[in-house]
């Protein structure tokens, strides 16, 4: 089933306003270092991947593919024994100012 989701409504707002949050939230679990981080992350990516065939427009949008590009290299970065902290604290904030642009329909 395909939805026309449109980049200005609400819902889409709101779903990315959820989205910020659980971005943000891979700080904590990585810094308490949760073996569930990695899960958590891949099923964030699962979830942004079907995005593309619920709103209309969205998969042609460079911040979401910098989006899920970012979130597919912290996926791999996870795996890594020796994270750089202070990289990967700064690419999360980074993914957060991405969705906001796509909040701001960019």
């Amino acid at each position: 089933m395909m939805y026309e989701i449109p980049r200005d409504s609400a819902l889409f707002s709101n779903y990315l306003e959820v989205s910020k949050s659980r971005v943000f939230k891979t700080l904590p679990l990585l810094e308490e270092k949760n073996e569930g981080l990695y899960h958590y992350i891949d099923s964030l990516l699962f979830e942004l991947y079907g995005l593309q065939y619920c709103v209309v427009g969205v998969k042609n949008s460079f911040n979401y593919l910098s989006l899920l590009c970012s979130l597919e290299s912290l996926l791999d970065e996870m795996l890594i024994r020796e994270k750089h902290f202070e990289f990967i604290r700064s690419e999360i904030f980074k993914m957060i100012s991405l969705i906001e642009k796509l909040q701001k329909g960019e």
